[in-house]
Parts: C-alpha cells; structure tokens; sequence
C-alpha cells in the first residue's frame, strides 16, 4: 500500500460524532462472529473509513459485539448488560453509560432517535429492549420520530440478529427490493465467515442458509 495514502477518511472531530457507521455495521459481526475480539476490532475500523470520533468508533465496538451476541444467541439480558460477556476496553463516558444499560428505565419521552451517534444507539437499544418482537422492535424505533429511519436500521441490526428472519413479517420480505441478492450475501457472509482456530464452528441460529434451511441451534 502507498504509505501516502490514508484509509480512513472519517473525522476525529467531536463535533462530528454522528450515526452513519453503526446504522451500517452488521457485516462486520456477522463475518466474525466467532471471536468477540475481532468483532470489537474490526467493528472499530469499519466506523473508522467514515466516522473517526471517539464515541463514533466505540459505539460501534459496543454495538458489533451486542450484535454478535444476538447471533450466538444470547438473551436480551446477556446481550445488553452482561459486560463480562464483552472484550472491550474502556469505551467514551457516554457510550459507557449505554453499555450499563442506563436507558433501560427511561420514559420514552426522554428518548430521541436523533442523528448523534450516543442518542441513536441509546433509541435503538431502548426499543429492543422494550418490546417483545422484530416488528414492534422497528415500529417503536421508527415511531419515535427525528432520525427515524437510521434510528430503524440500527434497531433492525440488532432485533434481527436476535429474532432471526423467521421473526420478520412476511408482508415486510415480500416488499423487500433485492431480497434474493440480500439473503444470498448473508449467507455468503455465515458460510464464510472467519474461523477460530482451535474452536469448533460455531453455528448461528440467526442465518439462513441459501437453500433456506436456517441453522437454530437452542438459545443459551
């Protein structure tokens, strides 16, 4: 690589700390789904190529291995408060606070699914946390209005890695465009993800494979 050339792009300006890498960042737990470290890693540089901030980039580690908690099949508890589940260092203050879980007895006028990285994260995880299904997951996130599409999209990360395909509406998926070329991606992502050496696969029950079986193993 020419060392002249810089691969991240995303600015580590405070003031910029905004949502755009954690409403895109399910790729990179999915393919390492294995080993938690890596999914904290590589999460952290996905952020990177586009949003450099500090709470940017940890919101992005605390949020990939949550993800890749859901996919192991962990429950709501585990996923979202348990810290000793989760390789991390120390995160920003402010993404410390979620990681706590203190959002989880918010009214949910003291929510705001703004386009600041902290507020969104806390939206989404608040969503999740409050219903008891992928739909009413994404009709909460959606419905609480600001930056109600990503405020989804990031809540869709994680309620779909918990609740598997099998929990999303059918009359959703029939309206999905790309829905084949989507579904063969995330299987391409499951079938080829890394492997830990040492360890035995780890099967997700969260994917579906391409003929459209889906591995389920029981939760934990």
């Amino acid at each position: 690589m020419n060392p002249s050339l810089k691969p991240y792009s995303g600015s580590t300006d405070p003031y910029t700390a905004g949502n755009g890498s954690i409403m895109r960042l399910a790729p990179a737990p999915m393919y390492y789904v294995e080993d938690l470290e890596q999914v904290a890693y590589y999460s952290a540089e996905s952020s990177r190529t586009t949003h450099g901030t500090q709470e940017a980039v940890d919101a992005c580690r605390l949020f990939g291995v949550m993800i890749a908690l859901a996919l192991r099949g962990k429950n709501k508890e585990a996923i979202l408060f348990e810290s000793q589940a989760r390789p991390l260092e120390k995160l920003a203050p402010s993404i410390e606070e979620i990681a706590s879980g203190a959002y989880k007895d918010k009214e949910r006028g003291e929510i705001r699914g703004s386009g600041y990285v902290v507020e969104s994260l806390e939206a989404a995880l608040w969503c999740f946390w409050q219903t008891e299904s992928y739909r009413e997951a994404i009709l909460c996130s959606a419905n609480l209005g600001n930056d109600a599409d990503t405020t989804a999209a990031v809540c869709g990360q994680i309620a779909g890695a918990y609740y598997g395909i099998e929990g999303i509406p059918e009359g959703w998926l029939s309206k999905l465009a790309m829905r084949d070329y989507i579904e063969r991606k995330a299987s391409d992502l499951y079938e080829n993800r890394q492997r830990c050496p040492g360890r035995k696969n780890h099967p997700s029950k969260r994917l579906t494979t391409t003929s459209g079986e889906s591995s389920s193993p029981g939760r934990v």
